[in-house]
């Protein structure tokens, strides 16, 4: 088994077709399909079911999938990492990130990074926070971020800054010109909610559960998969929800931020990677980056 057999087996398991991988990989379709051969030989088993000029995983192939993208992930950030040219920077990073450091962090880092590091491309994938180790883990991002730390074994988190998860109201609710309310007067409203795997929501939940109250009676008018979705639907005056901070300044005076009277809702935005995991010059010097401005 070597690295070559392994990105052939994910090329074609990207492509879905022996000749369109062939062409991604800048080989013949008979130079290709001898690599998948060897590679099924050594494992005794059939990882591609061919059909007509395609062909899909078996069971022992997705299995045998998961393996060669971490094993190729972690030979392209050692070739990074130890290569032959170690003055240059150059690479694509590819971080998984919740919603709110997504949208409202993410882009100003990521523009500060680059015009140090020219070299160097990121790309980002958004996912809720329950989500995050779990894409790294799959080696389907090299970095996470989070506004919750990792709590898997094999994980580290950066504190990046902090955040504050604030009630949403558009500026025609009647708790517009409050700054504060109680708990007991979210009775009976409209709440629009997020997704359980959703970051904010998680940390309303705790939030709660620490004060040792509850969210009183209320109705649900919808839940929703992002706060940027929340945010607009509350400007609309559709209900009202927990978004972060940011979220609220963005919509500039259309929606107002109400806090809890007793409930806590400030909390860390995070840099998530794993932690015995090699990583590339490119993608250490994000870590870097990072890690020099939560310092």
């Amino acid at each position: 088994m070597n690295i070559a057999e392994l990105k052939a087996l994910k090329a074609v398991a990207d492509t879905g077709s022996f000749t369109r991988a062939a062409d991604r990989l800048g080989m013949s379709q008979p130079g290709l399909s001898r690599q998948i051969q060897r590679l099924e030989r050594e494992l005794c088993t059939r990882l591609l079911e061919r059909r007509g000029t395609g062909a899909i995983l078996t069971n022992a192939g997705r299995e045998s999938m998961q393996f060669a993208i971490r094993t190729i992930s972690d030979f392209d950030a050692l070739v990074s990492r130890f290569g032959p040219d170690p003055s240059a920077l150059t690479g694509i990073i590819r971080i998984v990130a919740s919603s709110t450091p997504a949208e409202y962090l993410i882009p100003a880092l990521i523009s500060e990074f680059t015009n140090e590091h020219t070299g160097i491309s990121v790309e980002v994938l958004v996912a809720d926070s329950a989500q995050v180790a779990r894409t790294l883990g799959d080696r389907q991002a090299d970095l996470g971020l989070s506004v919750m730390p990792s709590t898997a074994a094999g994980y580290s988190s950066i504190p990046m800054g902090k955040d504050e998860v604030v009630l949403a109201v558009s500026a025609d609710h009647k708790f517009a010109d409050q700054q504060s309310i109680t708990i007991d007067q979210l009775r009976d409203e409209n709440i629009i909610e997020r997704e359980d795997g959703s970051g904010t929501w998680q940390t309303v939940v705790q939030a709660l559960s620490a004060a040792g109250i509850k969210l009183p009676e209320h109705r649900v008018s919808m839940t929703l998969g992002s706060t940027h979705a929340v945010a607009t639907a509350v400007e609309l005056n559709l209900g009202i929800g927990f978004v972060t901070q940011h979220a609220v300044d963005s919509h500039s005076g259309k929606v107002l931020a109400v806090r809890i009277n007793g409930l806590s809702l400030e909390r860390d935005l995070n840099l998530i990677y794993e932690t015995g995991r090699v990583r590339g010059r490119h993608t250490q010097a994000f870590v870097d980056f990072i890690d020099g401005k939560s310092a």
